[in-house]
C-alpha cells in the first residue's frame, strides 16, 4: 500500500500562521523512513478547514492539513 504522512496546524482568525516548510518536510520523511520508504512530497495543496464559528458564522479557528506522500521503493522492516 501507498504511504501517506498528514500534517496539520491551527490558527485563530486574528492570527497569521508562520510555515515552516523544511521542517514539515524533515518531518514527513522521517515518518516515511519509519516505514521503508527514501523520501516523501507533498502533494494535493493544503486542506483548510473551519474548526470554531463565531455567532455571526465568521470562522475563528482554521485547522490546516498537508498530506505527503512517501517515495522510493519501501524496503523489508529490520
Amino acid at each position: 500500500a501507498d504511504g501517506t504522512v498528514s500534517l496539520s496546524f491551527e490558527y485563530g482568525a486574528f492570527e497569521k500562521p508562520i510555515v515552516n516548510r523544511e521542517q514539515a518536510q524533515s518531518s514527513a520523511d522521517r515518518s516515511c523512513s519509519g516505514w521503508g520508504y527514501t523520501g516523501s512530497q507533498p502533494f494535493g495543496g493544503a486542506l483548510t478547514k473551519c474548526q470554531a464559528f463565531n455567532g455571526y458564522g465568521h470562522c475563528m479557528r482554521n485547522l490546516v492539513t498537508v498530506t505527503y506522500q512517501c517515495t522510493g521503493a519501501p524496503t523489508a522492516p529490520k
